[in-house]
């Protein structure tokens, strides 16, 4: 067995230790919140559904579908033993965790012909201390990132090669992701985007959406038969609201039910209380509310979108997340946001290619999540771009030093 592979296994086996002691240290013991009520109502009603109308749980439109059903199954799998049902969530989001740095290192070979500098991005990506802490919760944000590194290994491939089976593979999981994160549509037009321009064939690009229609084609058909209406949420309204009110700051402003931050909402919501529609109305709501907001005070939104975005890229300041601070989240924090930032700069140019689309798509995530709120979370799903952006750095640090000699 080659050195290398031996490194890489003893790296899986770090990634593997480091998760069990941030599962028996940090790990949740119950489905908090909304997860816990998604799932008991898929276990005992069938239903995808957070909100009760005249004692009736009704369909859900607010949450994406993909994480709740995620759990859903893994309780349906291991039915034998409920006692310790958050313990096997946890150890399966473990498993995601070890094969997601396996994914990273064949992204890292596709890109670096240098296998040393694969091994320090796959070395980083395993003992980041908030990708570590994420395997612990019961949160979307590790098959998030699961998912985005295998849609990026397919992408490069599709973008390197042009061959279907990887646009087909790519197609699949940008569906999957639009079911984990609506705002993940933005992130696949762009990308696709950039292979049109680069290889200039547009048939691809529209078979691609064909097959993620065909993918999202249930939800969306569930959607319309029930809300009438062809999305796979509707949440723009309450997010953008939470984002952007008098009391918002960088994270936002907790409003699922208080809405005392904006007071004459509380009347237009109690009227539609009782719509089994709900969630379609009161977005629609929680928009005109946040459109109003912003336009009478357009400088004050204008100057906290600013503090969003380089909170996004750098720290948020005014963080009331417990641990936020701590130096094992700001400094591996800053430190991988500054190289990828100094990469950018040093680097970015007009060509169409892979140190640009990561580039772009780097600069993208704030541009949007900037308009609504940024929580730490967030910051995570950005990771294994970050780390290629500052691999190329020290690959063009590495050129020099060869030149120079």
């Amino acid at each position: 067995m080659s050195l290398d592979k031996n490194k890489e296994k003893i790296i899986v086996f770090i990634g593997f230790v480091l998760g069990l002691i941030g599962i028996i240290l940090f790990g949740d013991k119950t489905l908090d919140n909304e997860w816990g009520v998604m799932v008991r109502n898929l276990e005992d009603y069938k239903i995808l559904s957070s909100r009760k109308v005249n004692d009736e749980w009704v369909p859900n439109l607010f949450m994406p579908p993909l994480y709740p059903y995620f759990l859903y199954y893994i309780k349906k799998i291991f039915i034998f033993s409920k006692e310790y049902y958050v313990n096997f969530c946890l150890l399966i989001q473990l498993i995601i965790f070890l094969v997601s740095i396996n994914i990273f290192k064949k992204i890292l070979s596709e890109i670096f012909l240098n296998k040393k500098i694969a091994i320090i991005g796959m070395i980083v990506f395993t003992i980041f201390p908030l990708n570590i802490y994420s395997v612990s919760q019961i949160s979307s944000i590790g098959l998030q990132i699961f998912l985005s590194l295998l849609f990026i290994y397919n992408f490069i491939l599709f973008f390197k090669y042009s061959t279907f089976i990887n646009l087909v593979y790519f197609s699949i999981v940008s569906g999957l992701l639009m079911l984990l994160r609506g705002e993940f549509f933005v992130f696949f037009l762009f990308t696709l985007a950039f292979f049109v321009f680069k290889r200039k064939k547009i048939y691809l690009m529209l078979s691609s959406i064909l097959i993620v229609l065909i993918v999202l084609s249930p939800y969306l058909i569930r959607n319309y038969k029930i809300f009438n209406t062809l999305a796979l949420t509707k949440s723009t309204g309450f997010n953008l609201l939470k984002g952007n009110n008098p009391k918002s700051k960088v994270e936002g402003i907790g409003m699922w039910y208080g809405y005392d931050v904006v007071p004459e909402l509380e009347k237009e919501l109690q009227e539609v209380a009782s719509a089994k529609d709900y969630d379609l109305i009161s977005d629609k709501i929680f928009l005109n509310y946040a459109i109003k907001l912003i336009k009478d005070d357009p400088a004050r939104y204008i100057v906290l979108y600013i503090k969003k975005f380089f909170s996004f890229l750098f720290i948020d300041l005014e963080s009331t997340y417990p641990g936020y601070y701590s130096i094992l989240n700001i400094i591996p924090k800053m430190l991988i946001s500054s190289l990828a930032i100094i990469s950018i700069f040093f680097s970015i140019s007009k060509r169409i290619d892979l140190f640009n689309y990561f580039a772009t798509l780097y600069i993208l995530h704030p541009l949007i999540f900037s308009f609504f709120f940024i929580l730490p979370r967030y910051t995570l799903s950005v990771l294994p771009i970050q780390i290629i952006l500052s691999l190329f750095l020290y690959e063009k640090y590495l050129i020099f030093k060869k030149n120079k000699k």
